[in-house]
C-alpha cells in the first residue's frame, strides 16, 4: 500500500489532469535532507546508478532547515544517463493550499559523457545557464535517492481496475477507480564486464575499496576508484524488480 503523502499528491495531480498510471512513485521522507545543499552532489552515485524506471516521482515531507515542515516533489524523466535525464523539483510549505503555497521550482538536465557529469538547461534553446548552486541541490537530491535505492526500496504504481464500472466511466470521460501495485527494488550486481571490451580493457566501472597484499607481505587499503576504458561504455548498477 502507498504512503499518505503519495496518496495526497496523486489526488492533486489527478485533479490537474496528470495520468498517475504513467509514473512510479517513491516516498523518501525517512531520509534527512536538511543538509543536502551543503553536501552537494555525490558524483559516485550519479556515475554508477540510474533511475529504475522511465518516469519517477520522488516525494519527501519533513523539517527543512529550521523553517518549518516542508514538502518536496521531484520528477525524474529518463533512465539512460548516457543520453539525458531531466529532473524537476518543487518545494513548498506543508499544509498550504496549492495556490498560496510558497514554492520553489528548479529543473535541469544531466548526462554522463566520457565518465563526467554534465548538466544544463532542459531545452537547448534556453540561454539561461543553470547555476552551480542549483545544480548541486538538484543532483544532490538525485544522489540521495540513488543511495536509498541501492539498499533496496519500494516503488508504488497505479493501475486502472478492469471493471464494467470503470470501462463505463472511461467511455463517459470520467475518472476511473485505481488499484495500487507495490514494486520492491532490490539491488543487483553490476552487469558483467564481458559485455564489451576485454578482461585487460573492460568498460569503465566502479571498483570497490579492498585490501591488497604486497609482495613484501604488507597489506594496504586501496580506495574505491574508476577503472576501465570509458570509450567501451560505462557499467551501471541495475535493480532487481519484484512485484
Amino acid at each position: 500500500m502507498s504512503t499518505p503523502l503519495i496518496r495526497e499528491t496523486i489526488n492533486r495531480t489527478v485533479e490537474e489532469g496528470l495520468d498517475p498510471t504513467s509514473l512510479h512513485w517513491f516516498d523518501i521522507s525517512p531520509l534527512p535532507l536538511n543538509d543536502i545543499a551543503i553536501r552537494g552532489t555525490h558524483s559516485s552515485w550519479l556515475l554508477n546508478y540510474r533511475p529504475p524506471f522511465e518516469h519517477c516521482v520522488i516525494l519527501w515531507r519533513g523539517p527543512w532547515k529550521d523553517k518549518g515542515l516542508h514538502e518536496l516533489m521531484m520528477m525524474v524523466h529518463g533512465s539512460d544517463p548516457s543520453k539525458k535525464i531531466v529532473v524537476s523539483i518543487w518545494k513548498n510549505k506543508a499544509g498550504q493550499k496549492q495556490k498560496t503555497a510558497e514554492k520553489d521550482f528548479a529543473e535541469l538536465a544531466y548526462a554522463i559523457k566520457d565518465g563526467k557529469i554534465i548538466f544544463g538547461p532542459v531545452l537547448e534553446t534556453e540561454k539561461e545557464p543553470v547555476s552551480e548552486a542549483v545544480a548541486k541541490t538538484i543532483l544532490g537530491l538525485v544522489a540521495t535517492w540513488f543511495s536509498a535505492l541501492a539498499k533496496g526500496y519500494e516503488a508504488h504504481s497505479l493501475e486502472v481496475k478492469d471493471t464494467f464500472t470503470n470501462r463505463r466511466k472511461i467511455a463517459q470521460g470520467k475518472k476511473p477507480m485505481y488499484e495500487w501495485k507495490t514494486v520492491v527494488l532490490k539491488p543487483a550486481k553490476p552487469r558483467s564486464e564481458s559485455l564489451g571490451g576485454t578482461h585487460a580493457s573492460p568498460r569503465l566501472h566502479e571498483r570497490r575499496g579492498h585490501l591488497r597484499r604486497m609482495r613484501s607481505g604488507k597489506e594496504v587499503w586501496v580506495k574505491p576508484h574508476k577503472v576501465g576504458n570509458v570509450k567501451l561504455g560505462v557499467i551501471f548498477h541495475d535493480y532487481e524488480v519484484r512485484a
